[in-house]
């Protein structure tokens, strides 16, 4: 009996990390970052439109208050991706630091999961 258990145990764990690892896609994108309170309006827009409304959002909006607690995501390759919440204290600190007034194009690197990327590097772009 125990060792029916034991091989069971095994090939659980072993179901489980397979299944982990393809639910994780590794992704590396470049895009605008914009807040999730002020992006939430353009989701559904054209995505030239969206495109433009992610270019334009400035540094003042992105600092104020509940912009900073709705969180970050990146518009890139016309789709939206939240980020974790990794990535949106890397977000807050580039756009604090930044020369920057608009157009905030960054690299993000990390893992997608669950419609969100799981954030494990982000940089400002040229």
């Amino acid at each position: 009996m125990q060792k029916k258990f034991s091989v069971f145990l095994i090939l659980s764990l072993f179901v489980i990390a397979v299944t982990t690892a393809w639910a994780h896609e590794k992704v590396k994108l470049t895009g605008y970052v914009v807040d999730v309170m002020c992006f939430a309006d353009h989701l559904k827009d054209k995505p030239e439109d969206a495109l433009k409304a992610a270019q334009d959002h400035d540094k003042e909006c992105a600092l104020m208050e509940h912009c900073v607690k709705s969180g970050y995501g990146i518009y890139a390759e016309g789709k939206w991706y939240p980020f974790d919440a990794k990535g949106n204290d890397l977000a807050k600190a580039i756009f604090e630091k930044s020369k920057r007034n608009k157009e905030f194009k960054m690299t993000v690197e990390g893992m997608k999961h669950d419609g969100k990327i799981l954030v494990t590097t982000l940089t400002e772009a040229e």
